[in-house]
């Protein structure tokens, strides 16, 4: 007898974009991609290009994040050269606390430069206080490398596994010393199937990187504060 199903995926939320992002852009990375928000629900969310796909993934995996919003709309200011303008944010971070942060991603070649620098300066007076408590622009020079690889653990392992989740639980619990992921997951009889578990594990605090890296087999976890 086959099992029934008995919990289906709930569909995601739509993208809550306000700025039209093109379904394809020549030498442009575009697209959309899904994650879980703060209440377990799925949501869309789309990009621009590929650093505002990485951006994204970094922040919604960061540990004080509460939501995200994308392609805000335009946000009228006064141009330095004195002319009405407006800007078109990417993100807008809210964190646990409460705190936003507006955010425009750019290349590092613009971002350095005095026009825009002076622009954003002229944006950052017009949206803090109105749209958000502060202003940062990300370029990919921002963008840590074991941050972003963390993350995208993190997503790729983002749906539990009941069973293999409460095996690793319990043996974090017992764990006295620091051992890499890989003898851990061999101690415990799950070998590479574990390996998923441990990143949620380490996400959401029951085990805790013994020195910040690139989570992989051979990295040394700790039991973390959280049961």
């Amino acid at each position: 007898m086959t099992e029934t199903r008995t919990h289906l995926r709930k569909t995601p939320a739509r993208s809550r974009a306000v700025r039209t992002i093109l379904k394809s852009s020549k030498g442009h990375f575009v697209g959309e991609f899904v994650y879980d928000n703060i209440n377990g629900e799925p949501q869309r969310i789309k990009f621009g290009s590929h650093t505002e796909f990485k951006t994204s993934l970094c922040l919604i995996y960061r540990a004080d994040f509460a939501d995200i919003e994308e392609q805000l709309a335009a946000l009228p200011f006064k141009h330095p050269r004195g002319t009405a303008s407006e800007h078109f944010f990417d993100f807008r971070f809210t964190t646990k606390g409460g705190r936003s942060v507006c955010i425009s991603v750019k290349p590092e070649r613009i971002a350095k430069t005095f026009i825009y620098k002076a622009t954003i300066k002229a944006v950052k007076k017009a949206a803090v206080g109105n749209i958000c408590d502060a202003v940062a622009t990300v370029t990919e020079r921002n963008i840590s490398p074991i941050e972003l690889h963390n993350a995208e653990l993190y997503h790729a392992a983002r749906r539990p596994e009941p069973l293999i989740d409460d095996v690793v639980l319990d043996a974090l619990q017992k764990l006295k010393t620091p051992v890499s992921i890989n003898q851990f997951l061999a101690d415990i009889g799950l070998s590479g199937r574990g390996f998923f578990s441990v990143a949620r594990a380490i996400r959401f605090g029951h085990a805790r990187l013994f020195t910040p890296e690139k989570i992989r087999g051979k990295t040394l976890i700790e039991r973390g504060g959280e049961t």
